[in-house]
């Protein structure tokens, strides 16, 4: 698999990159062998490792979900406003990493409601997960959420595997203005 991979479709310093971004959010790379084919896979399509990563991240899902889901399966997340997912992906710039382009403002507010969401499941005694629909924007939220909570867990619906109950414990909403 390395043989094929490297440096044929991606260098070793792109591979690595994308290592490092499941590395930085607590996603072990044991399953080398996975994540090489699926590299393998994607990597003549794009060379951008966030995006690399993403698809690396749905090919891992069983594992993802497997650490995050309690004894009955179940995986307690909080969701964002649809409105509010459209807002950040039309922000979603792909070229600068994932990042989502706007106001300082308007992230400082989103930051906000998405910790005020949070505070309120912890209060009821979950460890909440971030779940957002487009997988599009997972990188974009978890960029813009690092800075304020580095250990939130941002997951998106491709990340979720058959065999997972999806707990909901609340929507996370815009701020009317």
């Amino acid at each position: 698999v390395v043989d094929e991979l490297i440096p044929k479709v991606l260098s070793l310093a792109e591979v690595q990159q994308v290592l490092q971004h499941l590395l930085r959010e607590n996603i072990s790379i044991r399953p080398l062998a996975t994540i090489l084919e699926t590299l393998g896979d994607y990597g003549g399509k794009t060379k951008d490792p966030v995006l690399l990563t993403e698809f690396v991240r749905q090919r891992l899902a069983r594992q993802i979900c497997a650490k995050y889901r309690d004894q009955q399966n179940k995986l307690h997340v909080l969701t964002m406003d649809p409105a509010m997912e459209n807002r950040l992906a039309s922000g979603v710039d792909a070229g600068a990493g994932m990042i989502v382009r706007m106001s300082p403002q308007a992230a400082e507010k989103t930051v906000e409601q998405i910790a005020k969401g949070l505070e309120k499941a912890r209060l009821a005694g979950a460890t909440p997960i971030l779940l957002v629909t487009n997988p599009a924007i997972r990188p974009g939220v978890k960029n813009l959420t690092t800075s304020a909570m580095p250990r939130l867990v941002v997951l998106s619906a491709n990340e979720i595997t058959r065999d997972t109950i999806v707990e909901p414990l609340g929507m996370i909403t815009e701020v009317s203005e």
